[in-house]
């Protein structure tokens, strides 16, 4: 059966077609080092891809969510250090002021230093970093301490703000202020604010060894130091805990990322050499096309 010259063109254009399609897939895959690029390339591993993509920008939502959260630690960290700074004043000035050899103005003369560690430990419970009271639970709109008629006020909540740092653990991130400055919920709590009041007060009126006298309150401020210590230690195992997730995130995200380039990464050695393959095949029509569409003085003379 004679082969017109049309359906003989429209074979060997079919043939250079699909020539040149392979070679422009095998460059593309040279040019983006991806042997996936579409997904007909390989539809199963092109899904699995999409999820390991997904899957590595959830990791990365939760490292920032810690990355977020580790300021608030240090911050309150911090505090913590300061409080405890400023009730170790408090007792240094109670012990000194309880020697018998000291006298009553002696007494009254610390009255108004006490009275500054009050007003420092007002400041350091109502800190802030962002914006946000550190100490405030969830309420944010007013400050988390004032002082009232019967003493410090809490205006905040017993929450804790958790941060989520995986699929299925969270981190709790702040401290309630009433619970570390005021001893609430806690067996024996230490009210801060109260024991260095009650500490002026007793100054003010040359009380050693009364009920609520100078040598009581060092026993109080010595409770105080001992909770403010637990707390700062719960916040230091807070931190831990979160390097210890950023680290296993970090683990995780790496190793993520080896297993999308498993699936969608080309080999150099084999692509290249395909590439040169198909390069060859493409020109190797070319050429068959030219030698077989190429007219002869008999085509001329039908």
């Amino acid at each position: 059966m004679r082969v017109s010259n049309q359906s003989l063109t429209n074979q060997v254009n079919e043939g250079i077609q699909l020539s040149f399609r392979r070679l422009a897939k095998v460059q593309e895959a040279v040019a983006s080092g991806k042997r996936i690029n579409h997904l007909s390339d390989d539809a199963l591993g092109a899904a699995r891809a999409l999820d390991l993509k997904s899957f590595s920008t959830s990791l990365e939502q939760y490292r920032k969510s810690i990355d977020n959260a580790s300021p608030v630690l240090a911050q309150t960290d911090s505090v913590l250090g300061e409080v405890t700074d400023v009730l170790s004043r408090a007792k240094e000035i109670a012990l000194s002021l309880a020697n018998g050899a000291r006298s009553a103005e002696d007494r009254r003369q610390g009255v108004n230093e006490i009275h500054g560690t009050f007003q420092q430990l007002l400041t350091l419970g109502n800190t802030k970093l962002d914006g946000r009271y550190i100490f405030a639970g969830y309420k944010n709109g007013t400050a988390p301490f004032s002082e009232g008629v019967g003493g410090v006020v809490y205006a905040g909540d017993t929450n804790e703000i958790h941060t989520p740092t995986s699929p299925s653990t969270s981190l709790a991130v702040t401290l309630p202020g009433n619970k570390v400055f005021q001893g609430t919920t806690l067996t024996a709590g230490a009210d801060l604010f109260d024991t260095l009041s009650d500490l002026e007060t007793a100054l003010a009126t040359n009380d050693v060894n009364g009920a609520n006298g100078i040598t009581t309150q060092i026993g109080r401020l010595d409770a105080a130091l001992d909770q403010v210590l637990s707390f700062r230690t719960e916040v230091a195992a807070r931190q831990n805990s979160a390097e210890v997730a950023k680290e296993s995130l970090s683990a995780l995200q790496l190793r993520t990322t080896e297993l999308r380039s498993q699936l969608e990464d080309a080999d150099p050695v084999q692509v290249y050499s395909e590439l040169s393959r198909q390069q060859y095949a493409f020109q190797a029509a070319l050429q068959s096309a030219s030698q077989v569409l190429q007219p002869s003085l008999l085509d001329y003379l039908r």
